[in-house]
């Protein structure tokens, strides 16, 4: 199995193409600019069968619909919790972060911890957003979090729906449950570890 980033939309956001053979599945669309992308899964023969959101942030969810009219045999997954990011812009930060009030008329389907979808466990991990998942692979010793965890940092709590001790609450069960030397692949940073986030955050007092 293999993995690529893609900086999607203006932030960039980090996105995570993994593949197997030849099926792929996307973690997080956070933008349009999504020709790299199309042209490496053509030049590669792959073929995308799902997109699979680690939170309804407009900047992680933001290029859906012109990935779908790319790709529309693509299932969409997004935690049971944020459904209503899809439809509503005031929860998706759509009207902050893009000025437009997006709603998503298609269909999706919605995860929950425990859950596991194409060999990767889902873990509920609130606190950034009220139903933010990760997405832990055994195999690869990786786990793909979204804005829970950054390289030295973490996700901001002062928006909708966030809550600051759901998030602490959550990195600390990442950093309880996962092998110190897995690699955690984030929203906005380089690629780091569950030790070395699990020393930087004790080391704070923050866990």
């Amino acid at each position: 199995m293999m993995i690529k980033e893609f900086k999607l939309g203006g932030m960039p956001t980090n996105c995570y193409l993994v593949w197997e053979d030849k099926d792929a599945i996307l973690f997080d669309c956070g933008g349009e600019n999504l020709e790299e992308l199309k042209m490496f899964i053509i030049e590669n023969k792959l073929n995308l069968t799902k997109v699979i959101f680690t939170h309804g942030h407009f900047d992680h969810i933001g290029g859906l619909d012109k990935l779908k009219e790319i790709f529309p045999e693509i299932e969409v997954y997004i935690g049971k919790e944020e459904e209503e990011f899809l439809k509503r812009g005031e929860l998706s930060l759509s009207t902050m972060l893009g000025g437009i009030d997006y709603k998503y008329s298609g269909e999706y389907k919605v995860l929950s911890e425990g859950d596991v979808i194409d060999g990767f466990v889902v873990i509920d991990t609130p606190g950034h957003t009220i139903g933010g998942k990760c997405y832990y692979k055994k195999e690869l010793n990786l786990v793909i979090v979204g804005d829970t965890m950054f390289k030295g940092s973490y996700g901001r709590y002062d928006l909708p729906t966030s809550d600051g001790k759901m998030l602490f609450s959550s990195l600390k069960k990442l950093c309880e449950i996962l092998p110190s030397k897995t690699k955690v692949y984030n929203g906005h940073t380089g690629v780091t570890t569950i030790g070395a986030e699990k020393d930087n955050l004790t080391f704070n007092g923050l866990i």
